[in-house]
Formats: C-alpha cells, sequence, structure tokens
C-alpha cells in the first residue's frame, strides 16, 4: 500500500488503498481519542485490527468492543459509529461485486441452499475458532503476496481474494442457513446436535429422522461442514467439557458427557486440544502470588 490512512476519507481509501480488479486492502493507523462515522458503501468489508481495539455501533444497534482476536464482516450499505481510546492499527478488505458474483454461486451450490450467500446481518468472526482458520490463513497469504514484485503480486493477491471471499461467504451463508430455521437436513442436524448433544443415539437414528440412509447424510453433512457427524459431535462434546472442567473434576466430566472409559475421554480431549484434561485445569488457575 502506498499511504497509511489516518481517517476514513472515502477520497483516501480510494487513491490510496492497494486494488486489484477483486479487492482493495487498506490499512489504517487511527490516533487515541479518534471517532469516525462511515459506511462500507457497495462492498462486503472485512475489517481486522493488528493493534489496538474499537468500540463499534452498527446500523444503530447496539454497541460492542472488537480488537485483534476478532474480525468483523460487514455486508454492503452498513453505516458504523466507531471510536477508540488508544492509537490502533487496522487493516480491512474490501471485496469487490464481481468477486462475490463469481463465489456467491459456488458457495450456494455447494451449499443447496436457496438464501444468497450475502444476505445476513453483521457476522463476528472470532480468530480462535475452527471456521476461521482457513480466513487467517488467505489473509496471511495476502500479506506474504503484498510485497512481491510487479504483476505477479496482482496475480497473487487474486488468487488469495478469491480464497478469502470463499470462506467469508461459506461462513455467512453456514450461519445464515443455521439461524434462520432452514429445512435443509444438514442444518437440522446441526440444531438437534446442539439440543441433545448428550441424549443423541446414533448417527444411523440421526440419519433415519431425515429419511436419509447413514451414508449419504455422512457425505452431506462432511461437505458442508467439513467433519463427519460422529467428528461435529465429538468436537462440541470437547467443547462443553471445557466449560465442565471450570466446575468439576476429569471423572465428573467424562461421566456426564456420557463417556464411561475415562482414558478415551482424555484421548479425546488431548487430541482436541492438544493437552490433557487435567493440564487444561491446570492452565486456568491462577499463578500462586509469593
Amino acid at each position: 500500500m502506498e499511504k497509511l490512512l489516518k481517517n476514513f476519507s472515502r477520497y483516501d481509501e480510494l487513491h490510496y488503498g492497494f486494488q486489484t480488479d477483486l479487492i482493495r486492502i487498506l490499512y489504517y493507523d487511527l490516533p487515541e481519542h479518534y471517532y469516525e462515522q462511515y459506511s462500507s458503501y457497495e462492498c462486503s468489508k472485512l475489517c481486522t485490527i493488528l493493534d489496538g481495539e474499537k468500540e463499534v455501533r452498527i446500523n444503530k444497534t447496539e454497541s460492542f468492543q472488537y480488537g485483534s482476536d476478532e474480525m468483523i464482516l460487514l455486508p454492503p450499505h452498513s453505516s458504523v459509529e466507531m471510536s477508540i481510546g488508544r492509537q490502533t492499527k487496522a487493516l480491512v478488505f474490501e471485496l469487490g461485486d464481481e468477486l462475490i458474483e463469481r463465489l456467491e454461486p459456488v458457495v450456494g451450490e455447494e451449499f443447496g441452499l436457496e438464501e444468497k450467500a450475502t444476505v445476513g446481518d453483521v457476522v463476528r468472526c472470532g480468530l480462535r475458532s475452527d471456521e476461521m482458520d482457513p480466513v487467517v490463513k488467505a489473509i496471511s497469504r495476502m500479506k506474504t503476496y503484498m510485497a512481491y514484485p510487479g504483476d505477479s503480486k496482482i496475480f497473487l493477491v487474486d488468487l488469495a481474494a478469491q480464497e478469502l471471499a470463499y470462506h467469508l461467504l461459506r461462513i455467512r451463508s453456514f450461519r445464515l442457513s443455521l439461524h434462520n430455521d432452514s429445512k435443509h437436513p444438514v442444518f437440522r442436524a446441526i440444531r438437534d446436535i446442539h439440543s441433545q448433544l448428550l441424549t443423541l443415539a446414533s448417527v444411523k437414528e440421526l440419519a433415519g429422522s431425515y429419511n436419509m440412509s447413514h451414508t449419504h447424510f455422512t457425505h452431506l453433512f462432511k461437505k458442508i461442514t467439513g467433519l463427519a457427524p460422529r467428528e461435529y459431535i465429538t468436537l462440541e462434546k470437547m467443547k462443553l467439557a471445557r466449560q465442565l472442567l471450570q466446575e468439576s473434576t476429569v471423572t465428573e466430566t467424562a461421566m456426564h458427557l456420557n463417556y464411561d472409559n475415562i482414558s478415551h475421554f482424555i484421548a479425546l480431549f488431548k487430541r482436541q486440544f492438544g493437552i490433557t484434561p487435567k493440564q487444561y485445569q491446570l492452565s486456568r488457575q491462577p499463578e500462586n502470588v509469593l
């Protein structure tokens, strides 16, 4: 990028951001005690923070604060009120119409959904979530490509932009379908898994409740979520285990989640998070102060 932006002047954004046919990349270095009102205009906009934090109010809804551990995906024509207390550096990606139009049918066909991927509310994305991992990797590659010379930089940035937009549209479409009571069997299954996590009998019975064979249901579920149904159920149980372990013993947590074999539960937890349940509990304890 040719210039650090000190405010949200649209003139500066259009003239000094790095731009290809598919994406515009804007780098802001905002001073302390800064306030601004701005718009996402005709573009979907992914807002990330490199250092600092913002308090924002989007489309006149409730205010919230976010920092470098979260990204915000704004739909086109969103209005934003923003204030910051200390100097904040932000990297923003404006996704062009051509990019969205190219990938929207791809995501729609993959999901088999009627809803458009670009429809929906603001999406808040925690960077530590599994769904954001490919987004973070695409942004990392884009940063690397920005240092390349000449036309190779534009070509490679556009490749990473397509990957970035694809995963963002996928996340938005997934959340839209999940929360809009979609009749698609995978989203019905996800809702049922969340509400019946401790009482589900088997994946085969789950598939049967949607009049699907176990094989077809598993294939469709993995195509949309990236996980087989049993893997998804285990992941959700391990997420719940982290909450339970803050108040319960390892054995109590395993029994609550219907794992009679404690060693099996410990192995599943370690496979998911890289540490044992006991190590997780110890990491949550405050250090002793002498």
